[in-house]
């Protein structure tokens, strides 16, 4: 899974649930006037864990642009929606989801980690070599 995927994913997601409310990735500056939600990746970390695997960690933000009207139940809304998500047909859990509200725009954390395997690629079976004898020509 790539880091696009799962970005969809949670666009998909949010739209899904919470059809009312418009979201939009965040990019640059945004209008003091606008209403809806945002999403946005904050960092996205691969450790080795041994030659073969791998842990693949994702935060991302969502944040409330209207700081003065917040609807009661939009964490709660937010949770549900962003626990499980699925992409491409995979669910995937969410590890962690922080909800901030205090002094600034409401915000949620998001926090998604999947460990992976890396496959090695196939190798061929041995094959049969056939030899031949071949004549030496003299000069």
């Amino acid at each position: 899974m790539t880091t696009t995927q799962l970005t969809s994913a949670i666009a998909a997601t949010l739209s899904h649930h919470l059809p009312n409310i418009p979201i939009q990735p965040a990019t640059g500056t945004i209008a003091p006037d606008t209403q809806g939600l945002t999403y946005r990746l904050l960092a996205a970390k691969l450790t080795r864990e041994r030659s073969d695997r791998f842990v693949q960690s994702h935060i991302f933000e969502i944040r409330w642009l209207d700081g003065s009207n917040i609807p009661e139940d939009l964490p709660d809304k937010l949770f549900e929606a962003l626990e499980t998500i699925e992409v491409e047909g995979t669910p995937y859990r969410a590890t962690e989801l922080r909800w901030k509200a205090w002094g600034e725009t409401p915000k949620l954390w998001v926090y998604y980690t999947m460990r992976t395997i890396k496959l090695s690629g196939s190798s061929s079976p041995m094959q049969l070599l056939e030899q031949r004898p071949t004549a030496l020509k003299s000069p």
